[in-house]
């Protein structure tokens, strides 16, 4: 991959966003988009992509979820309470770990290590398979989890305290890890970000494919009323 563009930095940044909604959706409801899911986790599994499109499936589709958590959170017209700040927490914090993962070569090695035996489970089982997941979970866990900031993942406790439910969370959060890596790798900064917000907005709105059966779950107009109960 070389000559990244603009877009290639909105894409790497949905990606982000995609993983921090599902956090949250997964740690107030229990339950995500199934195809936003997918698309995340395989992601961990694309050693060298085409293009950053292909980090994704080759398709916009799996990356809707994202899109429109993006949009909501960034969109210049809305007041500032009207956003999820949880989710933005979220982001920041993938932000800052990515960046210390970046610089410390061992825990790369070692996730990468781990992500061969998920990947190893994934064509003995299935794609999905709980097995697969709780290993994507581990490598998080073992060498992501005791960086700072630790990422608190609010929710409700019934969720929280399901192995398969915090299984996914983990590995949404190592997904979410990889996203960011791909955004720095295409020229992604927290600086570039403040001030290339535009441009963001306008390749994320290009990006937009309007969903008639969306459930409300995923509706932009419902991201603003989801309310957290306990922390993780």
């Amino acid at each position: 991959m070389s000559d990244y563009s603009q877009q290639d930095r909105t894409l790497a940044l949905v990606g982000i966003y995609q993983c921090a909604k599902m956090v949250h959706d997964l740690a107030s409801t229990g339950e995500t988009d199934d195809k936003a899911f997918a698309a995340s986790i395989q992601s961990l599994f694309v050693d060298n992509p085409s293009s950053t499109l292909n980090v994704f499936g080759d398709t916009a589709d799996n990356l809707q979820l994202g899109v429109e958590t993006l949009l909501a959170q960034m969109k210049a017209d809305m007041a500032s309470e009207n956003r999820n700040l949880v989710i933005t927490r979220y982001v920041l914090n993938l932000m800052i770990l990515a960046k210390k993962l970046k610089q410390q070569e061992t825990p790369l090695n070692q996730i990468a290590t781990v992500l061969d035996t998920a990947k190893a489970q994934q064509e003995h089982f299935g794609d999905l398979h709980e097995n697969m997941i709780a290993t994507i979970a581990r490598a998080y866990t073992e060498n992501v989890s005791n960086l700072q900031p630790r990422i608190m993942v609010n929710g409700h406790h019934n969720y929280l305290g399901n192995q398969r439910i915090a299984n996914k969370i983990r590995a949404l959060l190592l997904a979410g890890i990889r996203s960011t890596l791909l955004w720095y790798q295409v020229g992604g900064t927290r600086w570039n970000l403040i001030w290339s917000r535009k441009k963001y907005l306008q390749d994320a709105k290009i990006l937009y494919r309007p969903q008639t059966n969306t459930s409300s779950s995923d509706k932009i107009t419902n991201l603003f009323s989801d309310r957290e109960d306990d922390q993780h």
